[in-house]
């Protein structure tokens, strides 16, 4: 009887053991494949933090160095033939700090988050000249302004003038209008007067 009760008592412990070892087996497979889905997550929160780091540097260094631009177009062309809701490329530029505008797309993007400042002027030509042109951020437009010379023999340039807070990637562009008025004549740019378009970081 002894035996039999050492023999039941060793057979349950036994039992017991042996259960417990493959539980803590599938324990120890199940905390592996957490740790390697641990790491991978600290793997890719490294990299994140990184990216944070260098977006941070660069910012600051833009940010040091200031966002401007200015930029014009290098010759006039006719208004009429231009067209309606056409965007305007000024293909030279005096500056550009912080290379936000693109002489290629006549585009300014915004490489960090402020206020900004935008001025834009237009000129047309004693052809009795006329166009109007609107400055466009995100594709809604936030200011217009009309270029008329009216007059044979008479030239005009008109200026607008926005601030905008702007995020960062924001786009800013200028183009003509849709209007019930027809675009004409010449809108010049050349070495007497020049249609242009700056924009600067305030803050």
């Amino acid at each position: 009887m002894t035996f039999k009760l050492f023999g039941i008592k060793w057979k349950r412990t036994k039992k017991i053991t042996t259960n417990e070892i493959s539980r803590l087996n599938h324990e120890v497979t199940r905390l592996r494949s957490n740790e390697k889905r641990h790491m991978a997550e600290i793997s890719h929160l490294r990299t994140e933090v990184n990216n944070l780091k260098l977006w941070k540097e660069t910012n600051e260094k833009v940010s040091d160095a200031g966002v401007a631009f200015s930029a014009y177009k290098s010759s006039s062309f006719n208004a009429a033939s231009f067209g309606k809701h056409r965007e305007l490329v000024y293909d030279k530029t005096e500056c550009n700090v912080g290379n936000g505008y693109s002489t290629f797309t006549g585009t300014f993007t915004a490489s960090i988050s402020g206020t900004y400042a935008f001025t834009w002027t237009t000129c047309a030509g004693s052809d009795n000249g006329a166009i109007g042109i609107e400055l466009v951020i995100n594709n809604m437009v936030h200011g217009l302004l009309w270029t008329d010379s009216q007059t044979p023999g008479d030239e005009e340039c008109s200026t607008g003038f926005i601030i905008r807070t702007l995020n960062t990637d924001d786009v800013v562009f200028t183009r003509s209008q849709i209007s019930t008025a027809d675009h004409l004549g010449t809108i010049r740019s050349d070495p007497y007067m020049r249609t242009t378009f700056s924009g600067w970081l305030l803050f």
